[in-house]
């Protein structure tokens, strides 16, 4: 008995170690996906040197293209879709 519950609760704390790093890697590979259309290659490498969550890096070019193009600017709703993450 004693064998099963400490079973349970070292699969319990691994899930609880593990999960930010889960969440973390499958918001990177959303933004990724919802980016791979519009960023230039320059952009990619940015990204994939970003250190950051990848929500930041969605704002982040978000903010570049308002600074660029104006703000509430058409072209700068395709970053605008990456950076809504649920």
């Amino acid at each position: 008995m004693a064998r099963i519950i400490g079973i349970i609760l070292a699969v319990t704390v691994l899930l609880v170690v593990i999960y930010p790093f889960a969440q973390d890697a499958y918001h990177r590979y959303l933004v990724a996906d919802r980016l791979k259309t519009v960023m230039t290659s320059q952009e990619r490498a940015e990204f994939n040197n970003w250190s950051g969550d990848a929500k930041s890096f969605a704002t982040r070019l978000y903010e570049r293209c308002e600074l660029t193009q104006g703000k509430g600017a058409v072209q700068c709703d395709r970053y605008k879709f990456a950076m809504e993450i649920r």
